[in-house]
């Protein structure tokens, strides 16, 4: 049986953005590095025309590449499927908690504080985590999982920072957000991918699985 183990490359954009968002999100608030961040970029970015067509277009086409890289996959790598069906589902799965945590934090957008923004979501629409960071990451973990070719996920890894960092230049999330977000669309497809690949295994020994 061909095996489904990827090269370690393939994985490397995903632990250098795992990394630079928990950072992101452990530098001490009190003076807010996000929030200075967040005004800096949007700020410097202020004017800029097409703004949110970079963030949503950019999405887009960040699905489009996703479901094309997964299906070459699928056709290409029979041995991955139930990989590619795991990992595409833990991409939707990442959106319950990112939602939810809007319900729980509550945390108002910065275009509500500062008046910011051309158009600001209304009251209510909350900002912790983004949901654009979420899937735009989510999805670019679904291309690292499966497909494992580094300079794809690369691409993919870069093309979600765009979306993201545009959602915090058109001033409706703070960089914290998008950290967030980075981090539940990457792990919720790990976690999924990773569970579902040990039940897998102890049903073809016969052996129950158990935590290391």
């Amino acid at each position: 049986m061909p095996s489904t183990r990827l090269p370690a490359r393939s994985l490397l954009p995903v632990v250098l953005t795992i990394c630079t968002a928990a950072l992101l999100l452990t530098i001490p608030m009190p003076g807010s590095v996000s929030v200075l961040g967040t005004r800096c970029l949007h700020s410097t970015a202020a004017g800029m025309p097409g703004l949110e067509l970079i963030s949503d277009a950019g999405l887009m086409l960040l699905a489009a590449t996703t479901a094309v890289s997964l299906g070459r996959t699928w056709w290409s790598h029979p041995e991955r499927r139930p990989r590619i069906v795991m990992a595409a589902a833990g991409v939707a799965l990442a959106y319950v908690p990112s939602e939810g945590g809007k319900l729980v934090f509550a945390q108002e957008r910065p275009c509500t504080v500062w008046l910011i923004a051309a158009e600001c979501p209304p009251p209510g629409d909350w900002s912790l985590p983004s949901n654009h960071a979420t899937l735009a990451f989510g999805a670019a973990a679904a291309i690292a999982l499966t497909v494992g070719r580094s300079w794809l996920t690369w691409s993919a890894m870069a093309l979600a920072t765009v979306v993201a960092v545009a959602r915090v230049a058109q001033g409706v999330h703070y960089l914290h957000d998008i950290a967030f977000g980075a981090l539940l669309g990457i792990a919720v497809p790990i976690i999924v991918v990773a569970l579902s690949e040990r039940l897998r295994e102890s049903l073809r020994t016969g052996s129950p699985a158990r935590p290391e």
